[in-house]
């Protein structure tokens, strides 16, 4: 049977019995998705890569905590979620697109300058309005589309019901169409009430975790 056909339960009860080179099969399905997210909110390679060992790692030795029956996907990615947070106070996102982006340029011209550079910024604008949204929507968004969580998964990641996820991201997609619509006015739409020198905290270390 290949690697589609056995289920999760299967394999952690596996890993569980004693059978560690199971593992191994959690980390052929969900690595390369597991990258694409830590990279995706990381910017840089070489941290995605450190984040997804360390997370793989964390789930490895946490896994007597999975309950059997719910989502390993997202217990997984709610792991994580917390993980890269820690990692994002030791680097700025912004400097670290900034570089890949100029190592980019530097080792292979494109073949349509003017097109790659818009392309660039799209991608750059869309990060920097995601980064601005308050937190409680910021992360469903992170989970639901950088790292391709359904809603049931994503709200189980966020100890959420599925009308909550639903909610915030429809909330999340009106925020950033009228960011796109008024990329000139410096207030976003998740600032305002907030006085001059407020911040709003995000929840520390763990909190992510349901």
């Amino acid at each position: 049977m290949g690697i589609e056909g056995i289920d999760d339960v299967v394999v952690i009860q596996r890993v569980l019995g004693g059978d560690a080179g199971a593992f191994r099969l959690l980390v052929q399905r969900y690595g390369g998705r597991l990258r694409g997210f830590c990279l995706g909110r990381l910017g840089d390679p070489d941290e995605a890569d450190d984040a997804v060992q360390d997370v793989l790692l964390r789930a490895y030795r946490s896994l007597g905590s999975f309950r059997l029956g719910s989502s390993f996907a997202a217990w997984l990615f709610a792991i994580a979620a917390n993980r890269v947070r820690t990692r994002r106070v030791r680097i700025s996102a912004r400097e670290a697109l900034t570089r890949r982006a100029a190592d980019a340029a530097r080792t292979a011209p494109p073949v349509d300058p003017a097109g790659q550079a818009m392309a660039c910024l799209e991608r750059e604008e869309v990060r920097r309005a995601v980064a601005r949204l308050a937190w409680p929507l910021r992360a469903a968004v992170e989970l639901y589309y950088f790292a391709g969580l359904s809603v049931e998964d994503t709200a189980s990641a966020l100890g959420l019901g599925n009308e909550a996820v639903k909610s915030r991201l429809l909330r999340a997609r009106r925020e950033l169409a009228r960011a796109a619509a008024d990329p000139a006015d410096p207030a976003h739409p998740s600032d305002q009430g907030r006085t001059a020198g407020s911040t709003q905290p995000e929840p520390d270390g763990e909190g992510i975790l349901p």
